[in-house]
């Protein structure tokens, strides 16, 4: 066995069971619950290719998540037994992408997503070239086809919007808006009547400035086409847009 593939793995999977307090009160997986999925296996992943958390911060890095793109041909159910795969696909310019498939007991693909990673350096807070990362043994496989999409400004004509401060339950470790928080924040600005209606079949969510304790937030929410809505996540004090996300919609 080549022991550069035995230490570095190309992949890397975990088989788990979707908990009562994962799902919605249709029992189906909550994109919430996915996102943290996502992101725990992401950071699993990166510290057994020995450039995680810690050993950025020796150099005096960190990993930052900018954008994610994720297509959902089924949610997962309660009790269900799901097996998640994650795989580094290489880098585009400054971005890190990381590709994810999620597969049922049966062996179906019923979730697929690419996102895409900067490396920042502490001090600065500006961009790690990736001539760093550019050798790893990538695997040639994407989830998606493509990169994660940039979203743009929406028009001007919000269907809702509302008003609030960050609070503690907010906050990572890193003392930032944790990630799925905007998530979150965008998911609960719909009605239980659409849920009752509406699956998510297209999420994507663009990182564009963290969030931090005691900000005001503002959350808007427009409507982008017939089966797609935008959110727009922005400081209130400033109007800088911190998160941008694009959900798409099918009838259940």
């Amino acid at each position: 066995m080549d022991f550069y593939a035995f230490k570095f793995p190309q992949f890397h999977s975990h088989t788990l069971k979707i908990h009562s307090y994962e799902v919605d009160f249709n029992q189906r997986l909550t994109v919430t619950a996915l996102f943290n999925y996502l992101q725990e296996i992401a950071w699993e992943h990166a510290h057994l290719l020995e450039y995680g958390w810690e050993h950025l911060l020796k150099k005096g890095w960190f990993w930052v998540l900018s954008r994610v793109e994720v297509e959902v041909f089924r949610l997962p159910k309660w009790t269900e037994e799901v097996t998640l795969i994650t795989w580094p696909r290489g880098v585009d310019g400054v971005f890190a992408l990381r590709d994810f498939e999620v597969y049922d007991s049966q062996g179906n693909k019923i979730i697929a997503a690419t996102s895409s990673w900067l490396v920042l350096n502490i001090k600065t807070h500006r961009p790690v070239r990736s001539d760093w990362y550019s050798d790893f043994n990538f695997a040639n496989r994407s989830a998606l086809g493509h990169n994660a999409s940039k979203l743009v400004e929406p028009a001007r004509n919000p269907e809702f919007t509302e008003r609030f401060d960050v609070r503690i339950g907010d906050i990572d470790m890193n003392q930032h808006v944790n990630n799925v928080r905007y998530i979150d924040w965008a998911y609960n600005t719909y009605s239980i009547e659409h849920f009752r209606n509406f699956h998510p079949s297209r999420v994507i969510v663009n990182f564009n400035t963290e969030g931090k304790p005691n900000d005001s937030i503002t959350v808007t929410r427009f409507q982008n086409a017939d089966n797609e809505s935008v959110v727009e996540i922005n400081n209130a004090e400033t109007e800088k847009n911190l998160c941008r996300l694009l959900f798409g919609w099918e009838k259940n």
